[in-house]
């Protein structure tokens, strides 16, 4: 498998994103081993984008018009279009999103071209021309403990079970920024990473959890909850796993979230489809370990991958439960929007067969290619600690860089 020559030619004259010539997509498996081909979309004969919550329905039903004319179709979307897709949240839906980062955001292709995973390096620039300089938290340690204790009262009252708390940082980064994708890419090793580049902004995923995958009418759902952080000694790194995969909070976290995917699951899904072939599997990454389940489903004759977007849209693993309530709670504890942070990015092939990452771990780059801005999170439970779940977010920052800047 050869990838095309040139994939990516300098995409910008000036170095600023706003000059950028046509958009396109890199769907990258950066696992050393076992990694799927990559996905390349570019030169887009169309494009679908809401803005506003009102232009959310229209855009998604052109998306599958689309795909059922035949397009393959490449995209994202930000974790405030939820708000869009539920009647209950509609109040939430002017909430803000990454600055010229649309909720939605769909190209429309007459191809695809695959490559292996291995040649990716060499298709990217020099991985020495750019770096992460310094990382900044939006919200002081103070304000995330107040928000973390908020959080705690609502579920001690019995308000919900839990709910996924985050906040963004900026990023001071120097460099093309697909060299800086280049630098983090062998770090993270995500199998579910890639680049969204729109022409006037774009996101670099270093992803390790999938959304939802379909193939073949067979829906598949890996939810991601429980980290424990990567130690220096092999020892103590293989102790830190056993006791991730040991631990009542963390499975229970878990355990939660399967339950909300296995509900969403049933709204698109063959009556009695809905399993749970494998849980509390602890995967392992260069920075931290994550425990992930799979729940699998045969989807209902009639459906596309469209109408599993809206039902299961966002992500259960990033919202907390029950979902709806917990959106609510994370709207009024949350000082900033979340953008594209926590939404999806992913593909759409003719045949009806598509493949969605939640958008962690992802850098959101806008007109200024000197500032970045990453969303961190954790889930938040009865038995949670503020300081701990700090900790936790800042664990899963530790593959940008070594060094960061805290208000305090």
């Amino acid at each position: 498998m050869s990838p095309p020559a040139n994939l990516f030619p300098m995409p910008y004259g000036d170095g600023t994103l706003h000059h950028r010539r046509a958009p396109f997509l890199l769907f990258d498996d950066a696992r050393p081993v076992g990694a799927a081909p990559a996905r390349l979309y570019r030169d887009p004969v169309g494009m679908i984008v809401a803005r506003l919550p009102q232009e959310v329905a229209p855009a998604l039903e052109r998306l599958a018009e689309a795909v059922r004319a035949g397009r393959h179709a490449a995209g994202y979307c930000a974790y405030e279009l939820g708000f869009a897709l539920e009647p209950r949240l509609e109040g939430l839906a002017s909430a803000p999103t990454d600055g010229d980062m649309p909720l939605l955001w769909f190209g429309l292709f007459e191809s695809v071209e695959l490559a292996a995973a291995s040649a990716v390096p060499a298709m990217l620039p020099d991985a020495a021309a750019a770096k992460v300089n310094a990382m900044t938290p939006m919200v002081s340690r103070a304000d995330y403990l107040t928000a973390f204790g908020r959080v705690q009262d609502m579920i001690r009252a019995g308000d919900i079970y839990q709910a996924n708390l985050t906040f963004p940082c900026e990023l001071a980064i120097s460099g093309d920024p697909l060299a800086l994708y280049a630098a983090i890419r062998g770090r993270q090793q995500a199998p579910h990473g890639g680049i969204v580049s729109t022409g006037q902004g774009m996101l670099l995923s270093f992803s390790p959890e999938l959304f939802f995958a379909l193939g073949g009418g067979r829906l598949a759902a890996r939810p991601m909850k429980g980290t424990a952080t990567r130690r220096a000694d092999r020892q103590e790194d293989a102790a830190a796993m056993a006791a991730l995969a040991a631990d009542p909070k963390q499975r229970a976290e878990n355990l939660m979230i399967v339950d909300l995917l296995r509900n969403d699951l049933s709204r698109v899904s063959v009556a009695g489809s809905v399993k749970v072939p494998d849980l509390f599997r602890v995967e392992t990454y260069p920075t931290v370990h994550q425990m992930v389940s799979d729940v699998q489903s045969v989807l209902r004759p009639g459906l596309g991958p469209v109408d599993v977007l809206r039902a299961l849209f966002p992500c259960g693993s990033i919202t907390g439960a029950p979902k709806l309530r917990a959106m609510e709670v994370i709207a009024a504890v949350e000082p900033h929007g979340r953008g594209a942070y926590t939404g999806a990015m992913g593909w759409i092939d003719p045949e009806g067969d598509a493949s969605f990452n939640v958008l962690i771990r992802t850098l959101a780059i806008g007109a200024d290619p000197t500032r970045a801005r990453i969303g961190l999170g954790s889930g938040v439970i009865a038995d949670s600690t503020g300081p701990e779940e700090w900790a936790e977010c800042l664990a899963k920052a530790r593959f940008l860089t070594d060094g960061w800047r805290s208000e305090g």
